[in-house]
């Protein structure tokens, strides 16, 4: 594992002192929170012998839920104490040769981890599982309904998940039907799961072949899909998602979202090393100064807004060279000094919940980074 080589200033607003703990160093004390608020997480790299997806973590911040894939064993979710860096459990989702999992979300309340994941090696994203956090057990595993697909084709890779803010739907994307090693077709689409009947309720369609994010704002019936032609934005007032119009967005990729914490505005990066900011009261969008050419993935903004985080990763490396980038939110650049370099391989970033803690999936590992 190669822990993280530097680590330059964060936040001008947070205290000097907040430091990173290298991979074997992490035996500082738990950090409690006052009362109802969330704990950071304490700085240390957590081996997780298996290879990471993608993390995500509780609202408390004391729990850590990593996706892997276990060669042998399948798809599974390890739980990390975010205090003591112990894996508490193991939650097996699927047992298939080769079978992976996917993107993970945690609901508003914490009661609920939702993942996708295949049944089998080289498979597609197929199915959506959710854990029950208070027992750490799988609750539902289900399969996507089958599309509209011509015939030959092939069901299209599940993509993507978000939860509504009341907790009451999960949103997933879903590429258009394919054929094996060619472009899918035309018919990407969003289906919506209701946690209560345990079962996906609605499919839909939307403009592209290929569907990135999915993000729901804190507040109002909408969400907002990313699709390789444009933005998309659904209704969500209603019990069936209805596509409610879209937004032109000038990126060569299927981009990855993030939102302002106040749902006022939208980000997306794509794997082309671009990206876009879209003030979601007046649909008005801008280009981040970013450089191109490599790929960006898993946007996160900052508790107080003003800065986007990021993984670069270095298409030209071929030891997996890889960074977070930090970006001012008020000037639409990159802020150099604020971003951390001498990673590798990472696949996964969250923020947790208390603003002051990065979880990052590396190799076979999950790194606890203060800031």
């Amino acid at each position: 594992m190669n822990s993280l080589l530097s680590k330059a200033r964060w936040l001008g607003s947070l205290a000097a002192g907040a430091a990173l703990l290298l991979a074997g160093s992490g035996s500082a004390g738990a950090v409690t929170g006052t009362s109802g608020e969330p704990v950071p997480g304490v700085p240390r790299t957590v081996e997780l012998d298996s290879s990471p997806a993608s993390v995500a973590v509780g609202p408390d911040g004391r729990k850590a839920y990593v996706a892997v894939k276990d060669s042998i064993n399948g798809a599974k979710v390890k739980v990390v104490d975010t205090q003591s860096g112990a894996i508490t459990a193991v939650i097996t989702l699927s047992t298939g040769l080769g079978a992976g999992p996917g993107p993970l979300a945690v609901s508003p309340d914490g009661s609920r981890v939702y993942v996708l994941f295949s049944t089998a090696r080289k498979a597609p994203l197929s199915s959506l599982g959710a854990i029950d956090t208070a027992t750490d057990t799988v609750a539902s595993s289900t399969e996507a309904p089958d599309q509209p697909r011509p015939d030959g084709t092939l069901p299209g890779a599940l993509t993507s998940l978000a939860v509504s803010a009341d907790g009451a739907r999960v949103y997933v994307g879903q590429d258009g039907p394919a054929r094996y090693h060619r472009p899918a077709e035309p018919s990407a689409r969003v289906l919506s799961f209701s946690p209560q009947q345990q079962g996906f309720t609605a499919a839909v369609p939307v403009p592209g072949r290929y569907l990135g994010s999915i993000v729901t704002p804190p507040a109002g019936d909408a969400a907002y899909a990313a699709t390789d032609e444009n933005l998309v934005r659904l209704d969500t007032g209603t019990g069936t998602p209805t596509v409610a119009g879209a937004i032109a967005a000038p990126i060569g990729s299927v981009p990855s979202l993030a939102l302002s914490p106040d749902g006022t505005r939208l980000y997306g990066v794509g794997n082309d090393g671009t990206g876009y900011a879209v003030d979601l009261a007046t649909d008005a969008l801008s280009t981040l100064d970013i450089s191109p050419g490599q790929w960006l993935q898993n946007p996160s903004v900052g508790a107080d807004g003003t800065r986007l985080y990021m993984v670069q990763q270095d298409l030209t490396s071929s030891d997996g060279k890889a960074s977070v980038l930090a970006l001012d939110t008020a000037t639409n650049t990159l802020v150099p000094t604020e971003g951390i370099t001498g990673l590798n391989w990472v696949t996964g970033l969250a923020l947790g919940p208390d603003a002051h803690t990065f979880y990052l999936t590396v190799n076979s590992g999950l790194q606890i980074v203060g800031y």
